[in-house]
């Protein structure tokens, strides 16, 4: 049900609360109970109070249905599902549409609904999504996720998602089914730009910085402006076979180890997320919402996690409906909890089932209050007995803030990728410039990419460049160029419901379009082109409807390329900037385009920051964190294949790609010296310190990514040809030099058997150092 400002505040009324304060003294336990002892642990306070609570009590805390069907009518909500009357685990997206304040009030008079029907007055956890930003009406949005790891900066993410937590906090969120850290070995799959790249260990480094920005450094109880994580989605959902959503994965156990659970493991045993959702996939046969081994034996007994399991959208019904391996609902909603998802994300979900399961002797009662516990216990952590729900004023005050604008801003900055820049085309010469043309089916809306709430508000490059040049005295002229998918006419806001088809645009349409934009560039000096995809071209294909979102083609969708051909034949200074969710191939531009950038969706302050690069008042320094293949042909393309995975190239083309991955230019140049071990010579498990030197050898300041990556020579199992196992952004005034140290470890020169054990195996290692990952200078260092 879609919620609208009248709607939510309609709402609020038929709750029968005042939509204000907090928690007061509205709890009905006796002050006795240790659960509500401060001094003791979550764990603890989750287990006493699960002690005295009823079975219908208890199955209540496993359900989480949307949240707007609650807020619309409560009443009506419990009469469809009686099991609202014992409270309620969770809800899901309860930000609506209302603004901030709203929003807040909304929340707070929510969970004063939710604990009246509680016997103990507990509170219901409020998840959001946080893929880059809050998903909520008025809140900030900054770069989705694979742009922001083009920046290569784990202490701006970290930034980012603090900044993030607090507008969600103030608006009564406690909890968000964020980050998603699979590794994506595939573009061609829809929900590509929601990960953070191809690399495990950027991977990793930047899933220790989002689970440290949303809940804080690891501790016993949250602070009041954090929020739980739920890590997604475990494990392997980024290796769906065809690049496909939904589709099983086929990794084997050593892959598995080395390359899928290296982010979860971090994010887990090092940033204690608090949480943590299944995959929609399947692994060698066995649905991941129904894997015991992954989400019990590893997870829990190996790895120590306390925290709870949330499932995916309607994943517990799928281990029956889709996978097919339970005969019915109930078996799947017997599979589901035993395997260990504790909480059930879904609007009609088969855990309602679980207390009658388990008085028809079915089930035994001591699974149902495990995953109570753990989820009463995440309530705990996050304060959510102790803390006021919402701060309508602070919420207000908070979204879109002048600081969290001005870092969007910052983060768009560092993460545009300078592909291609022959003969310097970049930056403009502002000074010397006197009428541009922006042009392009990206150039006029804003792209936030999905988890992003609609309409995308935020700074087009068409106004960004409009503003800049305004200041800086020369004109702006717009033509659309093409369109990319009928509907698509400029507009901040590209529908992808999950019934929605994507239709290509018009091609007689979009070729006038082509001519009026050679027309309007007749009398200007320079073009500035903004090409790409958008939200319906890389999206989450869901699996109800006819909704697509992954392609067999990385192209530059439709007439695209036919634009950029015939601007680039007049002959004028013509630039190219790519706005986009997944990583593409865009070959043809490659060739014939002299400067490119990348931004993937830059966030609200996009066209701004794009501006302030293409004119030179930032240097970019963005760096690819996937490789870009040439075509589909040369998938997979990660750049960590194992020595025979590239040996040969094709019958008609190489195998190298059209750009590796860490590549990004700058407008200055940086001379990466070779890595300086500080030994020679180590014995097995001792640390070792590299040095590499940099040097900005051009007339810019600017930031260069130094990167180090290793390879083991020679090993018990076949070792990838590289891996990056460090990274530092710098910034250089021109001429200056730095040394960079790097500190190396067990699990850099180490690797993991099928079995997860850590092996450190004696013998010769590379270690390599370079600004991307192909053009790299070497050192060596033995283990003994």
């Amino acid at each position: 049900m879609k919620i609208d400002r009248r709607t939510t505040l309609a709402g609020i009324g038929g709750l029968g609360f005042a939509a204000v304060g907090g928690f007061g003294n509205v709890l009905h336990a006796r002050s006795n109970d240790d659960y509500r002892d401060k001094s003791l642990s979550p764990a603890r306070r989750a287990k006493a109070l699960v002690a005295l609570m009823t079975l219908d009590e208890i199955g209540a805390q496993l359900n989480c249905p949307r949240a707007a069907d609650v807020m619309a009518d409560a009443k009506a909500f419990e009469a469809d599902f009686p099991y609202f009357r014992y409270g309620i685990g969770g809800v899901y997206s309860a930000s609506l549409e209302a603004g901030p304040a709203d929003n807040a009030r909304a929340v707070i008079a929510l969970q004063r609904e939710v604990i009246s029907r509680s016997r103990f007055g507990i509170p219901a956890f409020i998840f959001e999504e946080c893929l880059a930003g809050l998903l909520a009406d008025g809140a900030t949005q900054y770069p989705q996720a694979m742009a922001m790891a083009c920046a290569f900066n784990p202490e701006l993410v970290e930034q980012v998602f603090a900044a993030t937590a607090k507008e969600a906090r103030s608006r009564g969120a406690q909890a968000c089914f964020s980050p998603n850290i699979d590794i994506c070995t595939d573009p061609r799959w829809g929900r590509a730009e929601e990960t953070w790249g191809e690399d495990p260990y950027l991977v990793t480094v930047s899933a220790r910085a989002i689970v440290t920005g949303l809940q804080g450094a690891p501790a016993e109880y949250l602070p009041a402006d954090r929020m739980a994580t739920s890590v997604k989605h475990f494990a392997g959902y980024g290796q769906g076979i065809g690049g496909r959503n939904f589709a099983p994965s086929h990794i084997g156990p050593v892959e598995m180890q080395n390359v899928v659970l290296p982010p979860f493991r971090a994010a887990i045993t090092e940033s204690g997320s608090v949480g943590l959702m299944a995959s929609h996939g399947e692994i060698d046969g066995v649905p991941a919402h129904a894997d015991t081994a992954l989400l019990s034996d590893l997870l829990r007994d190996e790895w120590g996690f306390d925290g709870y399991v949330v499932s995916d959208w309607d994943d517990i019904r799928r281990i029956h409906s889709l996978h097919g391996v339970a005969k019915d609902e109930a078996e799947a909603a017997i599979m589901g909890l035993k395997a260990g998802v504790d909480l059930e994300l879904a609007n009609n979900g088969v855990y309602l089932m679980l207390p009658q399961l388990v008085r028809d002797g079915q089930l035994e009662e001591s699974y149902v209050r495990r995953a109570a516990e753990r989820v009463l216990a995440a309530k705990f952590k996050c304060g959510l007995f102790d803390l006021p729900w919402a701060d309508p004023a602070k919420a207000a005050s908070l979204a879109r803030s002048k600081e969290h604008r001005a870092l969007a801003r910052k983060a768009a900055e560092e993460s545009v990728v300078l592909l291609k820049n022959e003969n310097a085309a970049l930056p403009l010469d502002k000074t010397a410039t006197k009428k541009v043309l922006v042009v392009g089916p990206n150039a006029a809306s804003v792209h936030l990419g999905g988890y992003s709430p609609k309409p995308f508000i935020g700074v087009s490059m068409l106004e960004g460049i409009k503003a800049y040049g305004k200041r800086a005295g020369f004109e702006t002229v717009y033509a659309p160029g093409c369109r990319i998918t009928a509907g698509d006419e400029g507009q901040n806001e590209i529908e992808t419901d999950a019934a929605d088809e994507t239709v290509r645009a018009d091609p007689a349409l979009n070729r006038k379009l082509i001519a009026e934009a050679v027309a309007a560039a007749g009398d200007v000096d320079t073009i500035v082109m903004c090409l790409g995809g958008n939200e319906a071209t890389a999206r989450e294909a869901y699996f109800a409807g006819d909704s697509r979102g992954d392609r067999d083609d990385l192209e530059l969708i439709g007439e695209q390329n036919e634009l950029a051909e015939a601007l680039l034949a007049m002959g004028k200074k013509t630039v190219a900037v790519l706005i986009h969710g997944r990583p593409l191939s865009p070959q043809k531009l490659v060739q014939k385009c002299p400067a490119i950038l990348d931004a993937f969706y830059p966030g609200e302050e996009g066209g701004h920051a794009l501006a302030n690069i293409l004119f030179g008042d930032v240097n970019p320094s963005g760096k690819l964190p996937v490789t870009l293949v040439r075509n589909v042909g040369q998938l997979p393309g990660f750049y960590y294949q194992k020595p025979t995975g590239k040996f040969r190239n094709y019958v008609f083309s190489e195998s190298t790609p059209l750009y590796p991955f860490g590549h990004g230019l700058s407008y200055t140049q940086f001379i990466c010296g070779a890595p300086v071990p500080e030994a020679t010579s180590i014995k097995t498990g001792d640390m070792l310190k590299v040095s590499v030197t940099v040097q900005n050898t051009g007339e810019r300041a600017g930031q260069e990514v130094v990167q180090l990556y290793v390879r083991d020579d020679i090993a018990s199992l076949t070792r990838p040809v590289k891996l990056l196992r460090g990274f530092e952004k710098v910034r250089l005034a021109p001429g200056e030099q730095r040394t960079v140290q790097f500190t190396l470890g067990a699990e850099d020169f180490g690797f993991r058997d099928a079995s997860g054990k850590l092996l450190l195996e004696p013998g010769s290692f590379t270690i390599m150092a370079g600004a991307d990952s192909e053009n790299l200078k070497s050192g060596s260092v033995e283990l003994t």
